[in-house]
């Protein structure tokens, strides 16, 4: 319907038609959000260090640890890594062809720092892509290799893209803020990023504390309650019972 709808608006531009009949969209269903828990991505990471494709791991890794889409991963080149930065503390990669069209620096944690190591020892050995296939060109699709891994590890119902969901998911359960989430993952629109805020069980609580203070008791408030709490206390005392 949506194409439908732009096609109509375009012979209306074109001359074709001299109105556009109404269309109401049906609502977009809400977005998928599978992720992962912490013990499925232990079964997977394992499921994937026994895949013959020697580069799943690292993949996988990367999505997990970067919230990073599958295209931006596979089309990696080492041009664009730098894992020298502050003495390896500041590790980091620049992504030039996003979703959005917008470049974006990625920071690398620890891990991803490893897995990458792995890869290529030898700073003289980081040329050209990460993933290679095997004409050495960048590497294509690994989606039987990960479905592969998946179904050794006996998770269901899980795409690529859910490894992108579980990086935000997770940012999220472990205290991140919204707009770390957004910049990381590089959101254009901030209503991608809401999507997990249910996830946070402080988001809500943290709040609603941020507004102590703004309306104080009188004193004269607080002794009333005071003795309000010690005369009740002592009348649900129990009586003392002689037999």
């Amino acid at each position: 319907m949506s194409v439908l709808r732009h096609a109509l608006h375009l012979a209306r531009k074109w001359g074709y038609l001299d109105r556009v009949p109404a269309m109401e969209l049906p609502k977009k269903p809400e977005g998928r959000k599978r992720y992962l828990s912490e013990e499925e991505l232990l079964r997977l990471l394992e499921a994937c260090a026994d895949s013959k494709n020697h580069y799943l791991l690292a993949i996988v890794v990367h999505a997990v640890n970067t919230g990073m889409r599958k295209r931006e991963i596979l089309t990696l080149t080492w041009e664009h890594v730098d894992l020298t930065s502050d003495f390896g503390l500041n590790a980091r990669l620049e992504l030039h062809h996003t979703k959005n069209g917008k470049p974006r620096g990625v920071p690398l944690n620890r891990v991803c720092v490893e897995v990458l190591t792995d890869l290529a020892p030898l700073p003289a050995q980081r040329v050209g892509p990460l993933f290679k296939a095997r004409d050495g060109m960048a590497g294509g699709q690994m989606r039987t290799a990960f479905e592969s891994a998946c179904k050794r590890a006996g998770i269901l119902h899980c795409r690529f893209h859910d490894l992108r969901h579980t990086a935000a998911s997770h940012f999220v359960m472990r205290g991140r803020s919204l707009q770390e989430v957004k910049e990381v993952l590089g959101h254009s629109d901030f209503r991608m990023t809401l999507r997990y805020a249910h996830l946070s069980p402080q988001h809500l609580r943290s709040a609603v504390e941020a507004l102590d203070g703004l309306t104080p008791l009188p004193r004269a408030r607080h002794t009333a309650a005071s003795h309000n709490r010690a005369q009740n206390s002592q009348h649900n005392e129990p009586a003392n019972v002689i037999t």
